[in-house]
């Protein structure tokens, strides 16, 4: 085979190293959406790598994922080595199923990712480099400062316009949704959810930062969920908690949510009206 040759192998070959779906975490889930085509086998190859690459990344942290994440990961790499190829195609591929496992390992960084994005770029294939504009941006976001927060909102600007372009709705959902939660603005008409009496917020000399912790607080999430929302480590949602407690004079998280609550600093959903007696 010449080296640039794409290699012929069959999808069975490569669905071998998934997890049967009833030992996958999250297994209701439906798989990530990609547009209907007629591949050549090795493509088809390639999509199942990625799924099981994909399926164990996503199920990473839960307790039930763990027993044998590291055999299957070991072997879906073990598949994708076997399939390499110079061609720029799978370059990009194989990027890809890399960065994917090491997401799957906790060990993913931005230039992982900004790797697969650049392999992607030349090539004709706008829903994947959408796809992998996706993954970027959640891993800058994840790192945090301005600069990659910046960046991570261009990007998914370009993802969504993709995403709306080919009318890939789960893919355009699963964009806004990142930036909802970083709190990002994709377009110009959009303005970020206004929070209710800002004066008051501002009295209490709290940063825009510790406002979303203090909501997030008052909603009665931990440090832990509170750094997975807001793509900041514990330890600093840690140090955020403490400087909220200090700054409105109280002793504890439950005294700090009364305040917020009390002060109607964040919306709440309308009850409903009591229905009429009589």
């Amino acid at each position: 085979m010449r080296s640039r040759e794409l290699p012929r192998v069959s999808r069975r070959r490569c669905c071998s190293v998934v997890r049967p779906a009833s030992e996958r975490p999250g297994s209701s889930r439906s798989s990530p959406p990609r547009p209907p085509a007629t591949a050549p086998s090795w493509h088809s190859a390639v999509v199942s790598l990625l799924a099981a690459a994909g399926a164990e990344a996503d199920a990473r942290g839960l307790p039930v994922a763990a027993p044998g994440r590291t055999e299957t990961v070991d072997r879906i790499r073990t598949a994708a080595k076997s399939l390499a190829t110079g061609a720029p195609v799978w370059l990009a591929y194989e990027q890809w199923v890399r960065a994917e496992l090491q997401r799957a390992e906790g060990r993913d960084t931005p230039p992982v990712w900004s790797e697969a994005v650049t392999a992607f770029e030349p090539l004709e294939r706008p829903y994947d480099l959408a796809r992998v504009r996706l993954r970027l941006a959640e891993s800058l976001l994840t790192a945090g400062g301005e600069d990659e927060r910046d960046r991570a909102a261009e990007l998914l600007r370009l993802a969504l316009a993709v995403a709306d372009h080919l009318g890939a709705r789960p893919l355009a959902e699963s964009i806004s949704l990142l930036a909802r939660r970083a709190r990002l603005v994709l377009a110009r008409d959009q303005e970020p959810a206004a929070l209710t009496h800002v004066d008051q917020v501002k009295a209490l000399g709290l940063t825009s930062r510790e406002r979303d912790v203090l909501r997030l607080v008052a909603a009665g999430r931990s440090n832990r969920q509170i750094a997975e929302e807001l793509f900041i480590s514990p330890k600093t949602a840690s140090v955020h908690v403490s400087n909220i407690l200090a700054k409105l004079s109280v002793s504890g998280r439950g005294e700090a949510a009364a305040v917020a609550h009390r002060l109607r600093l964040f919306a709440l959903p309308e009850a409903p009206a009591a229905q009429a007696t009589g």
